[in-house]
């Protein structure tokens, strides 16, 4: 069976709970490959999740995102931080008091407005580690099945896109406000890579506190591009809406905080995919029209991006009353139930029902375009191998 050839990255984006859909489409892949191997993994955000337990699984691609998909299947939001009404109550307590405290040095410490503590729980059980040490991706790279993986934060103290790198030999690299680092992945740095802004608390390494790598990341492709791929398969959480869809017909209350904050989380952590995307294809024609002498490092890269055939935001309404109670009255008070734009709901719904919905609804599409898919990741003249 064909196992792919050595030039391949998987890019994985963020979504929170909408990067269920990713494993959905991986499921289809690996059903259709199963010993196939991506040597260059790049993950972001929640996205990062599913990148760090695809390198560091040992076994072949089938087994490792069947695990992937059951450890989604049964996620919870109180696996990823602590929901009882206590907790909740006490952290948003905590914020006011800070606030209207005028920052002094008496008022309350804040980090993040919930305690993810279950969230790195979580974690060292998935990646079964007790220390939080990735020792899968090192064994993984040294027997050859991996190249290199590469894990996005952003640092808050200097404001740049910092791309954690695990590799045998891999380039590094520096450009305006990103940069990256080698090191040995850690539970922490994916905690990181999904610290969403103020909602959840940042996360030290090293010396400095490091959040969402979403925030910064202005070209979501560009680790995959440095680390020496030639193909690129991306899988967005983004819905494509058409320009009928995007025009309301009817007249709109003003806009309740959770549809603002919506709007900003998608400008921040999906819509930049689209632009690199878009400015990839316009590198590659430009390319193509230059000689060969000429190009000097610039090179023709292959891109696939995967987005869904379902809006995911309007079908988080539909299970919006599966948030825990406190939780879901909080978010609420934001105004989840006055819009349709519900971006900032299908971040945070970690519910079972809407996960498996999510996982349903990408392996459908990667189904439906299986033959591109397949072209794609298996290349006409890629090695063969019973």
């Amino acid at each position: 069976m064909n196992s792919g050839s050595n030039n391949l990255a998987l890019a994985l984006g963020s979504g929170g709970a909408r990067t269920a859909y990713q494993v959905g489409v991986l499921r289809c892949l690996a059903r259709e490959f199963p010993d196939l191997r991506i040597p260059f993994l790049t993950g972001v955000s929640a996205g990062a999740i599913n990148t760090a337990h695809l390198a560091n699984f040992q076994g072949n691609f089938h087994s490792s995102v069947e695990k992937l998909a059951s450890l989604w299947e049964h996620m919870t939001i109180d696996q990823l931080f602590r929901v009882s009404p206590l907790s909740l109550s006490g952290n948003v307590l905590r914020w006011t008091a800070h606030v209207l405290s005028g920052g002094t040095r008496f008022a309350p410490k804040t980090r993040g407005m919930v305690n993810t503590a279950p969230f790195r729980r979580f974690l060292l059980g998935a990646y079964e580690t007790d220390d939080g040490t990735l020792r899968g991706v090192g064994e993984n790279i040294s027997r050859g099945s991996l190249k290199a993986v590469g894990v996005t934060t952003t640092n808050y103290l200097t404001s740049q896109s910092i791309t954690w790198v695990e590799a045998a030999n891999a380039p590094m690299w520096q450009r305006p406000n990103r940069r990256s680092v080698p090191t040995t992945l850690t539970v922490e740095h994916i905690m990181a890579s999904c610290a969403l802004p103020l909602f959840f608390p940042a996360i030290q390494l090293g010396k400095q506190w490091h959040g969402d790598g979403g925030v910064r990341l202005t070209a979501p492709l560009s680790p995959a591009l440095h680390l020496g791929a030639e193909r690129i398969f991306a899988i967005s959480t983004r819905f494509q809406k058409t320009p009928t869809d995007s025009e309301l017909s009817d007249a709109q209350d003003y806009p309740p905080p959770a549809t603002i904050i919506g709007s900003l989380m998608n400008s921040v952590f999906l819509d930049l995919l689209d632009y690199d995307a878009l400015h990839m294809q316009r590198i590659n024609q430009l390319i193509a029209q230059m000689p060969l002498e000429k190009r000097n490092e610039l090179r023709h890269v292959e891109l696939l991006v995967l987005r869904p055939s379902v809006n995911l935001e309007s079908l988080a309404v539909e299970y919006e009353a599966e948030l825990p109670k406190t939780f879901r009255f909080l978010a609420r008070g934001l105004g989840t139930r006055e819009t349709r734009a519900a971006s900032f709901l299908a971040t945070l719904l970690f519910s079972p029902k809407y996960i498996r919905s999510l996982m349903q609804i990408g392996e459908e599409d990667a189904t439906k375009q299986r033959e591109k898919i397949a072209k794609f990741v298996i290349p006409q003249n890629a090695p063969t191998r019973a």
